[in-house]
């Protein structure tokens, strides 16, 4: 099985958790990196980030 392409954020400290940040149509994991510090979290809180990008597809609209 081959892996997503996909952004990790690594803890400053062990990983003791996750948090997997999935997107929307039209976006990718570059769209919400930002928002880890933004969080504000402890240096200490032992949390990794993982934002995979989903495969590109097209879309129709039906009317």
């Amino acid at each position: 099985m081959e892996l997503l392409e996909h952004i990790e954020i690594e803890p400053a400290v062990d990983a003791t958790a996750s948090v997997i940040w999935l997107h929307g149509l039209g976006a990718d994991g570059h769209d919400f990196e930002p928002i880890v510090p933004e969080l504000k979290l402890p240096e200490k809180s032992g949390i990794r980030f993982i934002f995979p990008h989903a495969p590109m597809r097209s879309v129709t609209i039906n009317d």
